[in-house]
């Protein structure tokens, strides 16, 4: 139901108003700005494909649920622009090339914000601050940018965040914190990166994780069994690396055989005599002559065992009680993925009540997505032959 004027806010020109939910589209009209007299009570604000090329604060109203800017132009973000936005659920600033850096207060005060949508920008780093008091954060888009690293605990108070995307970006290491404070991550995406390290703890915390994806990066090997920290995960992809298929390659390989987990192939690029062979398919007796692992790595496993168990220390505990209780870890009803994609859209500009596709077909970005691929093949059991040798002679 279109805006009526009269008797409510008028509808800035090029745009169009609907009554309810209180909504103002202005896309694709090639504005240079944000339009003025946009109506303080609109709930949902689309001002995607445009020119806009800044931000200033006072632009929007505090109804303001939904906030489309993606596929703009935008360079600058005043101080204060989302601060007073009380409501604000999905706010989504992807695809503006433009879009260097972000000050570290940025999203400051944005307590309710479910999803923010900062891919397909041009953000090498980011404030180490700029995620605080992001509490109610489930979605966060990153992919496809130009990060180059990522600080220990720049996370650690996003303890709702169910999706992570930082794939497409040139990641090189994961440092033993990254991703500290995410009890409840559930799908991490960091394929198409330039990994060649990742800490042995750098998954540690992650008991929920049931996705993750490291495919095309430069990784070689996985040294001390960071895996182990994921007991929860379902679907892994790894191909698409230079794995080196000797010892370095046995916590990984042992790893696969005491798990089942729906995995991608996982090549050898080294040494030359098994290059090709899948290491999940490798023997015991190719690792004969390998040193046993260092006893300082198995007293930081007992140490990791000793911190989960004991409840000391900053655990945070999240569960599936509902309420919306700002600011407490776990008490947020899980919001549908549905709710923040960008495929498929109709061609009309109000989206919000179209289906959506699930979240595979858009944020794998890979060849098969979250479609289960062969689990890692389980060796023979060796009691059944051995008692039909004997059960003849009894």
């Amino acid at each position: 139901m279109a805006w009526v004027p009269g008797g409510s806010p008028a509808c800035p020109a090029l745009c169009t108003c609907y009554v309810s939910p209180p909504t103002v589209s202005c896309q694709a009209n090639n504005f240079s700005s944000v339009p003025t007299g946009l109506p303080p009570g609109a709930r949902r604000l689309f001002l995607q494909n445009n020119v806009i090329r800044a931000l200033r604060a006072g632009t929007f109203g505090p109804s303001t649920v939904t906030l489309w800017l993606y596929s703009n132009n935008i360079s600058s973000i005043q101080p204060g622009t989302f601060r007073h936005l009380p409501a604000l659920e999905e706010l989504d600033l992807g695809d503006n090339p433009h879009l260097r850096v972000l000050a570290p207060d940025t999203f400051h005060g944005l307590r309710r914000l479910q999803a923010l949508h900062l891919y397909r920008c041009q953000l090498a780093s980011l404030p180490s601050a700029i995620f605080r008091g992001l509490h109610s954060l489930q979605y966060l888009y990153l992919q496809e940018n130009g990060l180059l690293y990522l600080q220990d605990d720049l996370f650690a108070d996003l303890a709702n965040l169910s999706h992570l995307f930082l794939h497409g970006n040139r990641l090189r290491a994961l440092s033993e914190g990254v991703f500290r404070g995410l009890p409840s991550l559930d799908r991490l995406l960091l394929h198409a990166n330039r990994l060649a390290t990742v800490h042995r703890h750098a998954f540690r915390g992650l008991a929920r994780l049931t996705i993750l994806y490291l495919f095309n990066n430069s990784l070689a090997a996985l040294p001390g069994d960071p895996l182990a920290a994921l007991p929860a995960l379902q679907f892994l992809r790894l191909n698409a690396n230079p794995w080196a298929c000797d010892c370095r390659a046995r916590p990984l390989w042992a790893w696969f055989r005491r798990t089942r987990v729906s995995s991608s192939p996982v090549p050898c690029a080294s040494p030359p005599h098994r290059r090709g062979t899948d290491l999940r398919h490798l023997r015991p007796r190719d690792f004969d002559g390998c040193p046993e692992e260092d006893e300082e790595e198995d007293e930081g496993k007992d140490e990791d065992d000793s911190d989960e168990g004991g409840g000391g220390g900053g655990a945070v505990a999240v569960v599936g009680t509902p309420g919306r209780a700002l600011g407490r870890p776990g008490t947020l009803p899980a919001a549908p993925p549905s709710a923040f994609y960008r495929d498929g859209l109709p061609p009309h500009d109000l989206r919000g009540s179209q289906p959506r596709p699930p979240p595979p077909s858009r944020d794998s970005r890979g060849p098969s997505g979250d479609t289960p691929v062969a689990a890692a093949p389980r060796p023979a059991p060796t009691l059944l032959p051995l008692l039909g040798l004997l059960l003849p002679r009894l």
